[in-house]
């Protein structure tokens, strides 16, 4: 070795994990090379082997014990070359790399053994492998000349992707899916904040489509989609007397559409001009379209529907609650489904950030229900489906109308190219039996020890000492181990996807002092103005 040694093995070695004793510290998420004769017990002779690892955790510890004493003058007889120190790390090592071929570990470094910085062509054995199926997402962390890339044909074993809020997740699923489309793949986010409304993809190749996701009350199941008009799980009369008029409803559409065979909207249309041609001056003003026609039969409906000596009065309470809803989500007759926009080389960003949370968990359900089906069906390419803010579909020990359709689309879809990406912030709340069947983990900045104890759960690959690197990684900086990586945990620097212009944490200060320098040039300016107008 032309470099000098940092350290040696200490007292403590396994195969996998061992204690490195130095002068001085070495930084966490450092890789190292370790050089040693083993024994083959099979054989009875011995060889070189060469192992490659990453510092976990890191103290210092002193050589010569102190005395505590209330006389602080006794430490002044002390030099500070008297005061011997030595730093202990935990190193895990990653892949045995002798012979120029990764594999698993097998023998332990015997103490004392030198202890090298890697170099680049150490560890090129085990993260350079640039195949057809690779897709680059960063480089490793203090080696930025050698990139990382993941292999695209595991996906289907799935994906975890977990950290704190602004740590890297929403960049790393940008460039992800960016990189996928520009293979030929398809991508499909469900996004939850708009964080991806206006994504450019870095390829002219790439087309990225916005999805706004709106509610169709002719694909929504009656029994749901009254829980979103009347909210009030008391109101059961009134729940039932809606749910009626919108299975009358629906049942009428359906059956105009098909005997004249048009589409819903036009049946809806139809359907108006039948029922409501003697509606009044007043009320023909207030329709401008299908969605509009819709509300005003249902009202109808459920007028007709309802029955009692306040007949009146709660009729008068539904249709109250069924203009609101009209008014305040996003209604349409006319949407398509996400699969017939889905295709090769695109991103599909579904945006449900004006639904509430019910609401998104039934568009979620509808969306992973419908890519199935079409994806047994053939009627689309291979697709990656990324779930944003997971925790709140697939919360540990809840029933959401979503989570049954997701449990489906791991456990069915893979065998038809489907691929799902769990994205959280909080994986200590996420189901259990969804997270066991991934196989692919990119683990970000995790502060909370709850969150550190749920992913080293869910793979026996990492370490503590990895638990122990997460919460000062820096943003940006990420853990990759699983399939995607062939096991070997990797400390990667996630490139920064220049295409995606929302998510990132604003500069508030610099927002502020920009709207304070402005608000003090416009008074500046006015009392110019004042000046000018006093002395003419």
């Amino acid at each position: 070795m032309s470099s000098r040694p940092i350290g040696v093995v200490g007292e403590e070695s396994t195969p996998t994990e061992v204690t490195v004793k130095a002068s001085h510290p070495i930084l966490p998420g450092t890789y190292v090379y370790i050089r040693f004769r083993a024994r083959d017990p099979a054989s009875n002779t011995e060889e070189d082997r060469e192992v490659v690892g990453i510092v976990g955790s890191t103290l210092y510890k002193s050589v010569v014990p102190i005395v505590v004493t209330p006389d602080l003058s006794r430490l002044e007889s002390y030099h500070l070359s008297d005061l011997k120190r030595e730093s202990y790390m935990k190193a895990l090592v990653v892949a045995d790399i002798t012979g120029g071929r990764a594999r698993f570990p097998k023998y332990p470094p015997p103490p004392e053994t030198p202890v090298y910085p890697a170099r680049q062509e150490h560890l090129r054995v085990v993260y350079s492998h640039a195949t057809e199926s690779g897709v680059r997402v960063g480089a490793l962390v203090g080696l930025e000349e050698l990139e990382v890339r993941v292999d695209a044909n595991s996906l289907p074993k799935h994906l975890l992707v977990a950290g704190t809020t602004g740590s890297g997740k929403s960049n790393l699923v940008a460039v992800l899916a960016d990189r996928i489309a520009q293979l030929g793949g398809s991508v499909v986010i469900f996004d939850v904040h708009g964080e991806y409304r206006n994504l450019e993809s870095e390829s002219s190749n790439v087309k990225v489509v916005s999805y706004e996701a709106s509610i169709n009350p002719l694909k929504i199941p009656p029994r749901l989609l009254v829980r979103f008009v009347i909210p009030e799980a008391r109101a059961t009369k009134q729940r039932r007397i809606l749910r009626r008029a919108l299975k009358s409803l629906n049942e009428r559409i359906v059956y105009q559409a098909s005997r004249n065979r048009t589409s819903y909207t036009e049946a809806v249309k139809k359907l108006y001009e039948l029922e409501m041609g003697s509606a009044s001056k007043e009320l023909l003003e207030e329709v401008s379209g299908p969605a509009d026609m819709y509300r005003e039969l249902l009202k109808k409906d459920a007028v007709s529907e309802t029955r009692g000596a306040r007949r009146e009065e709660v009729a008068e309470d539904i249709a109250d609650k069924i203009d609101y809803f009209f008014e305040t989500h996003r209604v349409s007759l006319e949407g398509i489904d996400v699969s017939e926009i889905v295709g090769h080389g695109r991103i599909v960003v579904v945006d449900v950030s004006a639904l509430g949370d019910e609401e998104r968990d039934c568009m979620l359900k509808v969306v992973a229900e419908d890519l199935l089906w079409s994806l047994k069906e053939y009627r689309i390419p291979p697709t990656l489906l990324v779930i944003e803010e997971a925790h709140v579909f697939l919360k540990q020990g809840a029933s959401t109308l979503s989570k049954g359709a997701i449990q489906r689309f791991i456990r069915e879809g893979r065998k038809f190219g489907g691929m799902l990406a769990i994205v959280s912030q909080r994986p200590r709340a996420l189901d259990a039996d969804v997270v066991s069947q991934v196989q692919n983990f990119a683990f970000f900045r995790l502060v909370q020890e709850a969150d550190r104890s749920a992913v080293m759960n869910l793979t026996d690959v990492l370490g503590e000492e990895y638990s122990d690197i997460m919460p000062s990684l820096p943003p940006g900086h990420a853990i990759f181990v699983g399939e995607w990586v062939r096991w070997y945990p990797t400390y990667v620097k996630v490139d920064l996807h220049r295409g995606k212009k929302a998510g990132a944490t604003p500069d508030v200060v610099g927002a502020w002092r920009s709207r304070a320098e402005a608000s003090k040039s416009r008074l500046r300016e006015y009392e110019s103005l004042a000046k000018e107008w006093e002395g003419g």
